[in-house]
């Protein structure tokens, strides 16, 4: 998501306007095919996926092959690569990682509930510990709907050693349980800890989170390197010191202490300035020690995820090596940060206690191969402004695994085209047209889940990009039709004498549907549910969990492909299943739909 603040919606809706007025350059994945043919040959951050894979005989990998995967899709992916600048940055393999028991995270994670049955506790609550908002308790039933949990101590009475304060009793909401999540990834670090977030800052519950994380740290007296990137974007962006002042408003002794802490607020592009287009970070990263991760969509933004009305999103955990590709992956956009400190309109940096640039770049340590553990590819992309070569490995990889799937290809994202301040509408071509080469050449199923019109949060943000369903299936449609006309031009003079065949091939294969997680279509007040989660799978074995939306921008993303049976059969279980139990009744195709969008007129 973009995830403009109502505040600052209009200014940036404008700015969206002005680059599609003034041919401001697009996501890879969305440039027509006569500029594709323009940049025949030539790789750059605005290469057309379509014009990569044809002009570098990039193949998707076969999933029936003896060799793993993700090895096949690395050596693919290598070959947009060939100086290898990005190996260990856009994309990295590795092995012997682990997935704990509670490696998913989903919130909320309330399958079946009805809508008013989502307990919360307001932010501002009066008679609560104040600096998380929520009620004291001793057992449950002290919480009226909510879990009575532990988290750390109250500010000023942690104490070292064995005088260290007993943790706290609170009420936890639907999905407050997020917040000790990241305060024990945090606290645990022993040597550096990378955060990259987007605009607006982190607030109120989860801002104390991470302060408390810190607390800890500066109590503990390691030396612990702390680095908190904000991506940001016009026109107000993300006040850096002020930032940096929260995080460390509780930490006693700071100066004395063996911490440092770096916090930046950049962009790298807009169209406004001296680039044309829009980019920034939009990873959602907490990378410990290069041991351990959390990756996927959530923000830090306590009021859209923690009290009524929630977004709905997807991130995972990890523990192993593939947490260092996350931090090889923050040193990236460290560097561009760094190298860029004098452009005070799109870069601010503040720090403490020393610096938090990155040495020069290194060829990528790969780490050691283990038969043991599980193998998970990370892939991001730098956007645009950062290089001019191509780095998209994220939506490469998409696009690669999408063309090897041979029964189902299933898709939960907040939208899968955009619109926002543009006369036309984009669509990631590339992706689509894996999407009609399964349809094609296999016999299996389609499914895509999608955001509700009009989703927006507590805190302002939209999750809604201005595509409904029944554009997203014109353009389906469109590309099915052109197809079969190229094949034989007469086509469409032909008098049919039975069903369309473009229409019920659509309508038998695709399932297209809103998302629900319960029996109801919107929350209590009417304000339609929004879904934020980024996630992809194929074959029901090899997904994706991250930021990297399918509709086009141009942001920088990162997130982990992972190829594991146990883990897919755990993320059907826990997540799609459910999903789909309750989103089927919102499918506007699919076999079964009675009225299947593809047999209406589309406008």
């Amino acid at each position: 998501m973009i995830s403009w603040s109502r505040a600052g919606y209009v200014v940036a809706t404008t700015l969206l306007v002005a680059l599609a007025s003034c041919g401001g350059q697009l996501p890879s994945s969305a440039i027509g095919e006569g500029q594709s043919e323009r940049a025949y040959g030539q790789l750059t951050s605005s290469t057309a996926l379509t014009s990569l894979i044809r002009d570098r005989g990039l193949k998707a990998p076969d999933t029936t092959a003896a060799l793993p995967l993700l090895h096949q899709l690395q050596a693919e992916l290598a070959k947009s690569d060939p100086e290898g600048s990005f190996d260990g940055v856009t994309y990295e393999l590795t092995d012997g990682n682990v997935l704990g028991r509670d490696w998913l995270i989903q919130t909320p994670n309330r399958w079946g509930r009805k809508a008013d049955d989502l307990p919360f506790f307001p932010l501002d609550c009066k008679d609560c510990e104040k600096d998380v908002a929520l009620p004291s308790c001793s057992t449950d039933s002290d919480c009226g709907g909510g879990v009575c949990g532990s988290i750390w101590p109250r500010p000023g009475e942690r104490g070292t050693g064995s005088s260290r304060a007993p943790r706290r009793k609170v009420c936890l909401g639907h999905s407050d349980a997020l917040i000790e999540r990241i305060h024990g990834l945090i606290s645990g670090a022993r040597r550096n800890v990378d955060i990259t977030l987007l605009q607006p800052a982190p607030d109120t519950r989860l801002l104390a989170a991470l302060r408390a994380g810190i607390n800890d740290l500066v109590a503990s007296r390691r030396p612990v390197s702390i680095r908190v990137m904000v991506g940001q974007y016009p026109p107000d962006g993300t006040n850096a010191a002020a930032l940096l002042k929260e995080l460390t408003s509780e930490a006693k002794d700071i100066l004395a202490s063996r911490i440092s802490i770096g916090v930046a607020a950049m962009r790298s592009c807009t169209v406004l300035e001296d680039c044309d287009s829009f980019s920034w970070n939009h990873a959602k990263i907490i990378s410990v020690d290069g041991r351990e991760a959390l990756v996927g969509g959530h923000n830090m933004w306590s009021a859209d995820y923690l009290l009524d009305n929630p977004v709905h999103d997807l991130s995972m955990q990890v523990r192993g090596p593939a947490a260092t590709s996350a931090s090889r992956f923050a040193d990236r956009l460290w560097r561009y940060v760094c190298d860029n400190v004098e452009r005070k309109e799109a870069v601010t940096l503040v720090t403490l206690g020393g610096s938090p640039c990155p040495p020069p770049a290194s060829p990528a340590r790969r780490a050691a191969s283990s038969d043991r553990g599980i193998p998970i590819l990370a892939v991001g992309r730098l956007g645009f402004g950062i290089t001019k070569d191509f780095a998209n490995h994220s939506e490469l990889a998409r696009d690669l695994l999408f063309g090897a799937a041979r029964d189902s290809i299933r898709i939960v994202q907040q939208d899968i085209g955009f619109r926002v301040g543009r006369s036309d509408t984009l669509f990631p071509e590339s992706t689509f047209e894996r999407l009609i080469d399964f349809l094609e050449t296999r016999q299996g199923d389609i499914y895509i889940v999608l955001s509700n019109p009009g989703g927006v949060g507590n805190g302002g943000n939209t999750y809604f990009t201005d595509v409904p369903l029944e554009m997203v299936a014109r353009r389906l449609r469109e590309i099915v039709q052109n197809r079969v006309e190229a094949r034989d031009p007469k086509s469409r003079y032909a008098i049919r004498r039975g069903p369309d065949p473009v229409n019920q091939l659509l309508c038998d294969r695709i399932h297209l549907a809103s998302f629900r997680f319960g029996p109801d279509a919107a929350w209590p007040s009417g304000r339609p549910i929004a879904n934020h989660s980024k996630f992809w799978m194929i074959d029901d074995r090899a997904f994706y969990i991250g930021s990297d939306n399918m509709y086009p921008v141009n942001l920088q993303e990162f997130g982990y492909i992972v190829d594991d049976r146990k883990a897919a059969t755990e993320l059907l279980d826990s997540y799609w299943t459910p999903l789909w139990q309750w989103s089927r009744a919102a499918a506007v195709s699919g076999r079964g739909v009675e009225k299947c969008i593809f047999r209406q007129p589309l406008k």
